[in-house]
Formats: C-alpha cells, structure tokens, sequence
C-alpha cells in the first residue's frame, strides 16, 4: 500500500510538472509569434531591415537559451539578386547543440524553419492611403516559434543526444529558398554528414494533433518506421505519414543532395500568402504536440548507430559509370514478387513464414526491424541486413526470412535487368490477453 501510495504521489508530481511545463510552452511560442508578426518587423520582407531585425531577435533567443551560434553577428549572411540586377543582402540564423559521442558529434540533424514573409503593400483606397501588413503568422512564425522551443527543450537534455543537432532559421525563403541553397550548397561544408533535415513550415493551423502531416519527398523505409516507432511512444501522436512531397519550401534543397528529409505541416489554408494570416487563428496546443514529437524524434536519429540511408538522388556510379544499384523508383519496371509488390512479398511469403522466438516473447520484447536487401539481375535476393535493430533475437529472424526468399522478377530500365535495393519494416508485435 505504501508503494503504490508513493507511486501515485510520483505520477502527480510528472503530470503537474508536466502541465506547468506545457503552459510555459505555450506562452513562449506565443510571445514568439507576436513578436515576429508585430507591426514594427513590417511583414518581414524578404531581405529587407525587417527581415533582419527578425533575425536578431532569433539569435538573441538562441543566446538566451545557451545554444552556440555558428556565424558570429549578422548571422550566415549571403546576397542575391533582385529585379534590375540590384543586390539585396539576408541571413540564416544558424545555432547547434553538440553531440556528446566523440565518434558522432560530427554528424548533424538539421532542424529548419523559414523566418521571412512577404513584407506589406502601400494602397489608395477611395483616395486614401492603406498599408497591408503580411504577417505570416502561420506562414513562417509558427514554424520559428516551434523551431526555438525545439531548440531549448534539445538544450536541456544534450546529454541524451549522441550526433549534433543544428537549428537554422533560413533568410529569402519566398524570394526561391535562397536561404537554405546557400546553406546547404555554399556554406555547410558538412552536408554529406547530415541523417536527416527536418522543415517546419506552416504548423499552426492544425485544429488537434491529429491534423499534423509530414511529407518525405521520397519513399524512405527507415525514415517512415522511425516516424512510426516516434508515435508509439508513451503521450506521442502518429502524423499522417506521405511519402511524397506538399509543396515547395526549404527542404527541397537537402532532398535534392539525396539527404532524408521531413516537412512537417498543419497544410494550406485559405489565408496563405493573404494579410488574414494572423496569429489570432493559430492553435498553440497543436504546435506544443509536434514539438514534444520533434524533440522524440531528434533524439531517436541522433542516437541511432548509423545515419540514415542517402535517398535515390544522392548519386553511387560503379567504375563503368554505370550506376551501381537502384531503388525500386528509378526503375521502368520494378522488380516483382509472384507478379506483386513488396506489400505481397510480405503478405505471402515474410509474415507467412516469420515465427516469433519465443524467448523474445518470454521477455516482452516487441518491436520494427527493417531490412534492406538486394534483388539482383537475375531475381535472386542478396546482401539481406538489418538498418533498424531491435533486439538480435528478432533481427536474426527477420534476417532469415528474407535471406531465403525465392526468386523474384529483377527490375529494368530500357529493358535490361538491373539491381535494386529494397527495404522493409518486418513488425513484431505482441497480442494483449
């Protein structure tokens, strides 16, 4: 009795913390947001003095929060070019927290989010002088609002993050991403070092958490099984997951260097890019939600083994010039089991013939593992090996299960076989008596 009474005082204690913490989340997001979409930063125009007054006032929140700044004061400043071949100037705001794995604090997650806007329109209205103000409140401070909570939340727990964690609040994203083009093409001399970029843009329109999307660009096995297991945890949502992409923001440029990639969004709404996109219609609770996700997320890649797999656009050419392997979407025709996909080659053959260990149900161990193997010219399945571990008892049956697969139709391009990769998330998942 007393053990269960202290165990109830414990539970109280967590969910009050807990609560006081959501409220102070809440108002700091909040705050963020009316700040950045205040009368005085004008709509934040691209390159302009407001957009870089924006700018300072996110690096002085990185600098109260203890984060290091990459680029010393005015922030990782780049030019571009305007109508009449004028040169205008922006920044990225640009902080990192640094892993403590000696061996992987030189691999980075990158967490981004556009901070520009539109910037405002003079009028003559019946004669009379009318200034609109594009706030952008959910198009892009609701996005830098959850960028720096994020940012604070990974500050506080940097014990538990083995790679880096950069935040970057991208300058000129209206103006074509030139933001993060210069981030990622001219600046960053690390982006071959990046698992995963993850894109906030427009996320607080959402009316729940259930209203939360995240776009891949690409299909990603590991990614979308790591978004899932994110959801699994304890207070945890599963977003609508879609292995493609919603439309363009900053996270296009990583994905086109083959880095994986997560646009996480609440969607368009008809105030987009219009002066009624203000931050009276914004849901804070929603925006708390995906932040207590992202930080689960972060961590979860931070801490994984390897980095996750490049995507089909990072090119690998063998010593021909001819590319060396291909995934199942570069392919004219895709490889096939018994004249199906990979659904059916789970169906029929990996679930028909899986068997959990029964140590492993002994010990209440459950679980994703996800396998990545190679279906070569001749349809024979190859180089089986598990990218997502769970525990080695179920890793090796997974393993064996796909290594004795029987032969499927190769793939081609142009009518000729050749060899693609493909991955599968194998669940093992115990049944409640």
């Amino acid at each position: 009795m007393k053990r269960r009474f202290l165990l109830t005082i414990a539970l109280s204690v967590l969910c009050t913390t807990g609560l006081f913490a959501q409220t102070g989340a809440v108002s700091r997001m909040r705050k963020d947001v009316m700040v950045l979409t205040a009368d005085s930063l004008m709509g934040r125009g691209s390159a302009t003095i407001h957009e870089y007054k924006a700018a300072r006032y996110i690096e002085k929140v990185f600098a109260n929060d203890g984060l290091e700044l990459l680029y010393p004061h005015p922030g990782q400043d780049f030019s571009l070019l305007a109508a009449g071949n004028d040169t205008l100037r922006s920044q990225n705001v640009v902080a990192i927290i640094e892993g403590w794995d000696p061996k992987l604090k030189d691999e980075y997650i990158v967490i981004g989010a556009h901070y520009d806007h539109l910037g405002y329109n003079d009028l003559v209205v019946n004669g009379q002088e009318k200034r609109q103000i594009f706030r952008g409140a959910d198009d892009n401070a609701s996005g830098v609002a959850v960028l720096l909570e994020l940012a604070r939340l990974v500050k506080a727990e940097s014990f538990n993050f083995r790679r880096s964690v950069i935040f970057v609040a991208f300058g000129a994203e209206e103006r074509g991403m030139n933001g993060s083009w210069y981030f990622a093409n001219r600046a960053f001399a690390h982006t071959q070092k990046i698992s995963l970029m993850i894109n906030l843009d427009m996320v607080g329109r959402g009316s729940g958490k259930e209203d939360i999307d995240v776009y891949t660009v690409l299909p990603h096995t590991l990614l979308e099984t790591v978004l899932r297991d994110v959801a699994d945890m304890p207070l945890m949502f599963l977003p609508q997951i879609h292995a493609k992409d919603y439309f363009p923001s900053d996270h296009q440029v990583f994905a086109n260097l083959g880095i994986p990639v997560a646009l996480f969004t609440t969607k368009l709404h008809g105030d987009y890019h219009t002066v009624k996109d203000t931050p009276d219609k914004l849901n804070y609770r929603t925006m708390e939600h995906l932040t207590q996700y992202l930080l689960n997320l972060s961590r979860t890649v931070a801490n994984m083994d390897e980095m996750l797999p490049r995507t089909v656009l990072a090119e690998e050419f063998d010593n021909s010039g001819e590319k060396e392997i291909y995934s199942q979407v570069e392919t004219d025709q895709r490889a096939a089991y018994m004249k199906g996909d990979e659904r059916k080659f789970m169906d029929d053959w990996v679930y028909h013939y899986l068997r959990y260990p029964q140590e492993a149900i002994d010990l209440g161990i459950q679980g994703r593992v996800v396998v990545d193997f190679v279906v070569e010219r001749d349809g024979t399945v190859t180089d089986a090996q598990v990218t997502k571990s769970v525990h080695h008892l179920l890793d090796a049956e997974a393993l064996r299960v796909i290594m004795v697969s029987p032969k499927w139709k190769p793939a081609t391009i142009n009518g000729k076989p050749v060899r693609v990769k493909i991955s599968v998330p194998v669940e093992f998942k115990l049944r409640k008596d």
